[in-house]
């Protein structure tokens, strides 16, 4: 305020010095140009009244030089009285006549004045005038003067009377106004000065003690505040039912309420004044959480309180509050909940903190025992859930079988009405669930069974419940064999009809059947082939013989050849029925697949260089299996001859192996040709025996490559397409890693 109040009459100050200043420049300024035409004025109407009186001696006394030489000198006089300057008067040609400095007469007018710019003055006007002209005095030094100057003619000749006053002692009345003005101006400014240093002064002092008065009434109207809401706070927080103590900065008690007193047992006659608070708590000496807040000390309140479940107040700024448990607090166990908060002055500061307590026994005992009952119902709830699972598990396995079940199910009353269906109604016949229910059974038989079907019904309703087949026709018009068999639901008056396709087993039964005829045939054959055998090696042998006695040519050694190749057709056939009738048992030891290729292709190399088949390897490093490498070569071998007969020369056959895309727990071999490729309606025949398209084929090759694969527990395929050529797909279990370790096993 008072750095204000200096500042702001310094201000005023001095803008009222530069005021006074720039007025009284300004004034005297004027008054000098006024001064100056005034006096300029004056002394030309002098200079012209004394020109012309000149000029009238001039005319009237132009004999008596001394008569004007004594009016010049009384002019002159005059003229000094009037302070008006000095007299001179100048001829025609410039020449000064009269000077009061007698050494200049006869020197010319340019010689004495100049104007500002030094050039000549100009005093061509006939009616004068007045210049500010430069007059050189002695040592060529320059005076400012102001020249007044009136033309006049005697006779036929023009004169000029000059009346000069130098500039200073035409201003000088009105500079020394100026002076006189300026130093009033001055003194006046002091004036101001210290009347405004003394206003200031006064003024602040008077402003301090003002400051002053209203300071230490609003600090009295705080105090009686404060002490008021002081009385208040105590009371409220003495009256408070929740227990409840404030300590200050030095962690003395200043506040112990008597609900404190009634939780702790220790009175507040004990505590106030003391930083005993934590006795009613703790053994040992160690912090409250107030203590720890009136310094900010988190980690202190993470070290004291960290297993507390300390955590910040979200409703009270910079509080925090702890839970604990006591097992002897005011004589009793008891559960604690603890907030503590800082108190702040009015420049921010804590300068106390109040920390309060609640017994929350009763809320931990309800809490436990709600965790405990909610625990008693999660469990219900858990096996009630694990029941209601074990249930949908049980029906979903139940509908599991049902819907897996190749069988027809449905449900009846004793009326025959169907009240349930399976879903493979829905699945295979397209009628929709709401045409079945409610409806009599007998609206779907067909009518030839109708007498059939209902007797045995009749039957099934006297307890008789005996399965029966019959034959039906499917929508699509397929021929189908039906076993249906009724049974009673336990404890219920309804029954359950199955209904069964049993095409497959009747199919089966008649396989089963010419498999044992052919099984039969097998040993038939294989008797016969074991007693055709040794006639042939006879009939072999002595052609062999006669062809190496005789050394037949022509037609004779012609039809020795045909005799011995078809000899041997006989005894490959003879070989192939025996090896299809005897049962097998393979040797199996651990192989590379590789090798085994490559061996096979080793036989069939003969049959690919005649043909000049383009064969292409693809076979990858696919482990090692468990098999018989002499039956695995034979059955690659056969499929390789295959192969080659399907294909023409110069033809193209590509081999290659590689691991399972699923796993690796397989490799799969693969031989593709570009031959002649199967007709659709042989492929499902490939595998029978003695089926063959060949006109020396036996038709048992494939069927022993099956056999064998089988028996290495593996499985072959044959995609083909007429005209585009065969594929055929072996697939071979590889050895696992552990049963690599273990060696061969045998089985």
């Amino acid at each position: 305020m008072k750095m204000r109040i200096w500042l702001s009459s310094g201000i005023v100050i001095g803008i009222v010095i530069i005021l006074i200043f720039l007025l009284g420049w300004t004034v005297n300024h004027a008054r000098e140009k006024d001064m100056i035409k005034l006096f300029s004025r004056e002394q030309l109407s002098y200079a012209q009244n004394t020109a012309v009186q000149i000029a009238e001696i001039f005319r009237q006394s132009q004999k008596n030089i001394d008569l004007f030489v004594r009016s010049v000198q009384e002019y002159e006089k005059k003229t000094r009285g009037n302070q008006l300057g000095y007299l001179c008067i100048a001829d025609e040609n410039d020449r000064i006549i009269v000077h009061p400095d007698t050494l200049l007469a006869g020197k010319t007018i340019s010689g004495l004045l100049r104007n500002r710019t030094e050039h000549l003055a100009d005093f061509s006007r006939p009616d004068g005038g007045s210049l500010e002209l430069l007059i050189t005095a002695e040592k060529d030094s320059s005076q400012k003067s102001i020249v007044s100057y009136y033309p006049f003619t005697i006779g036929e000749k023009r004169w000029v009377v000059l009346v000069i006053a130098p500039f200073p002692d035409v201003v000088s009345p009105v500079r020394k106004t100026f002076i006189y003005s300026l130093f009033i101006s001055l003194l006046l400014i002091m004036v101001v000065i210290i009347v405004s240093m003394s206003f200031a002064y006064n003024e602040g002092k008077r402003l301090r003690i003002e400051e002053e008065r209203k300071r230490l009434e609003e600090r009295e109207a705080w105090q009686e505040k404060l002490l008021r809401e002081k009385k208040t706070i105590d009371g409220i927080i003495e009256g408070s039912p929740i227990p409840t103590f404030v300590i200050d900065k030095e962690h003395k008690v200043i506040l112990w309420n008597r609900a404190c007193e009634e939780l702790t047992g220790f009175p507040a006659g004990e505590m106030v004044g003391t930083d005993n608070h934590y006795l009613p708590f703790y053994s040992v000496k160690r912090p409250v959480i107030a203590d720890l807040i009136i310094h900010r000390d988190l980690d202190g309140l993470n070290k004291y309180y960290g297993t507390k479940k300390v955590k910040k107040s979200e409703k009270v700024v910079g509080a925090y509050e702890a839970n604990d448990y006591f097992e002897n607090l005011g004589g009793q166990r008891r559960y604690m909940y603890f907030l503590a908060a800082p108190i702040f002055d009015e420049r921010g500061e804590i300068i106390a903190a109040i920390e309060t307590l609640q017994d929350v026994s009763r809320e931990q005992e309800l809490a436990k025992s709600l965790r405990e009952y909610a625990e008693t119902l999660q469990n219900e709830l858990a096996q009630n859930i694990d029941l209601r699972r074990e249930i949908e598990e049980v029906y979903n396995y139940l509908q599991t079988i049902v819907k897996s079940l190749p069988d027809k199910i449905f449900e009846l009353n004793t009326n025959g009405i169907v009240s349930y269906m399976s879903r493979s109604w829905k699945k295979e016949s397209n009628i929709a669930q709401r045409e079945f229910k409610g409806k009599h059974f007998m609206d779907f038989v067909s009518p030839e069974d109708k007498d059939f079907v209902w007797a045995r019904w009749e039957e099934a309703k006297k307890g008789i419940f005996k399965p029966y087949e019959i034959d039906a026709v499917t929508t699509e018009g397929r021929k189908v064999n039906l076993l249906i068999t009724i049974s009673p639901v336990i404890g219920t008056d309804r029954y359950l009809v199955v209904q069964r396709d049993i095409t497959e087993f009747k199919n089966l039964e008649k396989k089963l059947y010419d498999s044992q005829k052919l099984a039969a045939l097998g040993q038939l054959s294989a008797g016969i082939a074991h007693e055709v055998r040794n006639p042939l090696s006879s009939i072999k042998m002595s052609l062999q013989i006669l062809e190496k006695r005789m050394n037949p040519e022509g037609n004779d050694l012609k039809r020795f050849k045909i005799a011995e190749k078809e000899v041997e057709h006989l005894e490959e056939l003879v070989n192939n029925v025996l090896l299809f009738a005897r049962p097998i048992e393979p040797k199996k030891v651990n192989i590379k697949l590789e090798h085994v290729l490559e061996q096979a292709l080793a036989m069939a190399e003969k049959g690919i260089a005649e043909k000049h088949i383009n064969l292409e390897r693809k076979l990858e490093n696919s482990g090692e299996i468990f098999a018989d490498e002499g039956m695995l070569a034979d059955a690659f071998l056969n499929i390789i001859r295959n192969a080659l007969d399907a294909v023409e020369d110069g033809g193209g056959i590509l081999l290659s192996s590689r691991y399972s895309y699923e796993n690796r727990e397989s490799v799969v071999v693969s031989i593709r040709d570009n031959g002649c490729g199967i007709d659709a309606e042989d492929i499902p025949h490939l595998f029978n025996p003695f089926f063959t398209r060949k006109k020396y084929g036996t038709g048992l090759g494939l069927s022993q490559v099956k056999k064998i694969i089988d028996l290495h527990q593996g499985s072959i395929d044959i995609l083909s397409e007429k005209g585009k050529g065969t594929t055929v797909i072996v697939i071979l279990p590889v050895i696992a890693e552990k049963e690599l370790l273990a060696g061969p096993v045998n089985i």
